[in-house]
């Protein structure tokens, strides 16, 4: 059925090519849960107080996602061998489905990469965690717990930082799964960052270090000059909510647009449907005025990778708004399954 479904909707859309679009995206974010969080982080899009005025999550009725509906998703999409993100705008390790969508997953090859708070990461989840998944990311955010409060609610220092050192107990000598630890810059911690970075070097495989997005989809207290390219979002990246909507891209947390439905079209169909497809000739036509959730974010902005040295142990890679501090002894859990795709631009592209 899905088969026939596609035929029939690539025949209708004309594709525009100047920066090319893999058969299926490089990563997928799967909403399987319901709309509840271990954490009120004030950062958070959905959760916390950096909101859109009026918007409200209780009017957000959902539903986790059905076993069979994930899938559903996870045969269509087997071969690619996207990563898989089983969380949106949630901690993923609250939704009661995350050990069987892991599991489903890896057995049929797809990488697991998961963004967690911590808290959860009992010894036998990090036991879990260090047995299925390809990488790991461990939001922290502070060095002291009177910093943690203030960026993500919870004086826990101890507690999120217990679950890094679980997981690289755990892991051993192990190549898999690649340990990451993130700092969110704000106004609340900026103090903090040089501290940061000393503590986790070398304890982890990399460290990454960010700026904040405002409900607005713009880098806070931070200045951008170059001028704009077309967003790499688009063209590697899926957010599917728990209904099965494909949202434009992951900081549409308040669930403004809608692509489509993998539910009813499947993946591939929605992917090189008539909505992407035509967000894609704005972005390359530069006409971004006709993307009103577009127009003004800076998300363009994460990607590519304007700056790239070494410095001792450190692989440093940076663009606008994230820098990477990447153990050079460690990179070999770098793997290809878990790398975006930079933009290709071709002659006569945007």
């Amino acid at each position: 059925m899905r088969e026939t479904i596609r035929n029939k909707l690539t025949e209708d859309v004309q594709s525009h090519p100047a920066i090319p679009v893999p058969e299926f995206p490089k990563k997928l974010i799967l909403g399987v849960q319901e709309d509840t969080c271990n954490l009120s982080c004030p950062k958070c899009l959905v959760f916390g107080t950096n909101k859109e005025p009026g918007f409200d999550i209780a009017q957000m009725a959902a539903t986790p996602m059905s076993m069979e509906n994930i899938i559903a998703i996870l045969e269509e999409v087997k071969e690619a061998k996207p990563a898989l993100n089983p969380a949106y705008w949630v901690e993923p390790l609250v939704a009661k489905s995350f050990r069987q969508t892991v599991t489903e997953a890896t057995k049929r090859g797809i990488p697991v990469a998961i963004n967690t708070n911590g808290l959860l990461i009992t010894e036998k989840m990090a036991e879990f965690l260090v047995e299925h998944l390809s990488a790991v990311s461990v939001s922290i955010d502070a060095i002291t717990p009177a910093t943690l409060k203030k960026t993500r609610s919870t004086t826990r220092l101890n507690a999120v930082e217990k679950a890094v050192y679980r997981l690289l107990e755990k892991r051993g000598d192990k190549q898999s799964p690649r340990i990451v630890v993130s700092f969110t810059e704000e106004e609340a911690n900026r103090h903090e960052r040089e501290e940061f970075l000393n503590k986790w070097i070398g304890l982890v495989d990399a460290v990454k270090v960010n700026g904040m997005y405002t409900y607005e989809r713009v880098l806070d207290s931070i200045t951008i000059t170059r001028d704009r390219t077309p967003c790499r979002e688009i063209y590697d990246q899926m957010s599917i909510d728990f209904n099965g909507d494909v949202r434009t891209c992951c900081l549409d947390g308040f669930r403004k647009t809608n692509m489509g439905n993998v539910f009813k079209d499947g993946v591939y169909n929605v992917w090189h449907g008539r909505a992407f497809t035509e967000l894609r000739k704005h972005h390359e036509e530069g006409n971004y005025e006709a993307e009103p959730f577009c127009k003004d974010c800076t998300l363009w902005a994460n990607y590519n990778i304007t700056d790239e040295r070494q410095e001792g142990n450190l692989l440093i890679r940076s663009s606008d708004g994230i820098t990477f501090y990447n153990n050079i002894d460690r990179m070999g859990n770098w793997k290809s399954e878990l790398r975006r795709n930079d933009l290709e631009f071709l002659p006569g592209g945007g």
